[in-house]
């Protein structure tokens, strides 16, 4: 049996807060992810890394996943024959639910599934608070990747002008080093954390068309604009 594909998104948390608490099921007594990135949910005492006695439950049946993009903790569903519940509504295979405290997870039908509460321990539950409802983290699934860029023209750009200068007087003086420089100089400053990445953009792009905020778009690994999704994964 083929290992499940773990999303690129995953890595250990920075803490070990999250826990599923068992609910008078077969199987351990508490998950917890003990600095791995991922949990293996399933029948199989060889390819799942925690392993439930249930009859309904697929050999390798679902994901547990901690997101290093957002700190989320998501559940993932591995095409299993019954099915994996979250209070009781069937969650779609392969795509990615946000956990939150409190609610019960079932791997399996509702005759033979092994039930699961969503707890936290200690002060720290930000990983089960799960995602705002403000639109920016209201994501479906972790197939998109949303790009930002900050811009700094120099007399040898393509286009001359900007909505920041446009006759285009600064990019005329500015040579491509001196845009080299100051870009540098933004990536150290973020590193350094002396900047935030909405502030550089505000002040000091030269984008045309650059509004308040340096996003520009969001893009859907292996279709249109691939290639620049791909990029963006990478920084």
């Amino acid at each position: 049996m083929s290992s499940p594909q773990i999303p690129s998104w995953a890595g250990p948390p920075p803490d070990n807060e999250f826990e599923l608490k068992n609910k008078l099921s077969s199987g351990p007594e508490v998950i917890k992810f003990n600095e791995r990135s991922h949990l293996v949910v399933g029948r199989s005492t060889s390819d799942a890394t925690v392993t439930i006695a249930s009859t309904t439950a697929s050999r390798v049946h679902a994901l547990i996943v901690h997101s290093i993009e957002d700190g989320q903790v998501y559940l993932i569903d591995l095409k299993s024959a019954h099915g994996t519940h979250v209070d009781g509504t069937r969650i779609q295979a392969d795509k990615p639910v946000a956990l939150k405290a409190n609610q019960e997870i079932q791997f399996g039908d509702n005759q033979g599934g092994a039930r699961y509460e969503v707890r936290a321990v200690g002060a720290k539950k930000r990983i089960l608070e799960g995602p705002r409802e403000d639109g920016e983290n209201k994501r479906a699934s972790h197939d998109k990747v949303k790009c930002s860029h900050v811009l700094v023209k120099h007399n040898q750009s393509r286009k001359l002008r900007s909505d920041r200068d446009p006759d285009g007087e600064a990019i005329r003086a500015r040579t491509k080093q001196a845009a080299k420089s100051m870009l540098e100089g933004f990536i150290r400053d973020l590193k350094n954390e002396e900047i935030t990445f909405e502030v550089a953009p505000g002040e000091s792009s030269r984008c045309i068309g650059h509004s308040s905020t340096p996003a520009i778009g969001s893009f859907c690994v292996g279709r249109k604009s691939h290639c620049r999704a791909s990029a963006c994964r990478k920084v």
